[in-house]
């Protein structure tokens, strides 16, 4: 069987999306490959032949360059190129799923882990080695506050009434016999 020869896509992306891929995705021929990620599926549909020049903020233009593997056969019969409005989109499009994919984490190694929030939230940054240009521990943290306190406040919920009316007190189950488990 032959193995299908690939193309690459110049793209912008915001910083913490470049690094997200660095420590994601492999590289083939220096390229990313997305292929089997929804993120691929995304550009595919956004390759033409000719690029209609529209206005981009000049913010965008400053963003660091990645490039992407695609199919030769993509690139050839849809084109090789990505419009800059779409690249902006798929750019805040990866971001928002870097950041929910970390409140994620975060939640269920507070909530099932009893790991301290901030101490999740430090953790999530130096696993992926993000610098404070590229996603910083404030805005992380700020994010997580605004949009997921209710959503864990619901699982803590759930997780004591699934505990068997055992309470979860700051990282510790206790049990009706008085016997401290660690989770």
């Amino acid at each position: 069987m032959r193995k299908s020869e690939t193309d690459t896509v110049t793209i912008r992306v915001h910083p913490a999306v470049r690094r997200w891929m660095e420590n994601t995705f492999p590289k083939t021929g220096g390229a990313y490959d997305l292929r089997g990620h929804f993120l691929h599926d995304f550009l595919r549909a956004g390759l033409t032949k000719e690029v209609k020049a529209r206005t981009v903020p000049e913010t965008f233009r400053s963003l660091p360059e990645v490039k992407i593997a695609v199919s030769h056969r993509d690139c050839r019969i849809l084109g090789g190129a990505i419009p800059e409005p779409l690249q902006a989109e798929f750019s805040q499009l990866a971001y928002k799923y870097i950041r929910q994919t970390a409140c994620q984490g975060i939640l269920f190694a507070h909530v099932a882990g009893g790991v301290p929030r901030d101490t999740a939230i430090k953790e999530y940054l130096l696993a992926y080695l993000y610098e404070d240009d590229e996603l910083n521990y404030p805005a992380l943290r700020k994010y997580y506050q605004r949009n997921w306190m209710e959503t864990e406040r619901r699982v803590l919920e759930e997780y004591s009434t699934e505990t068997d009316r055992k309470q979860l007190i700051r990282g510790i189950i206790i049990s009706s016999k008085n016997v401290p488990f660690h989770l």
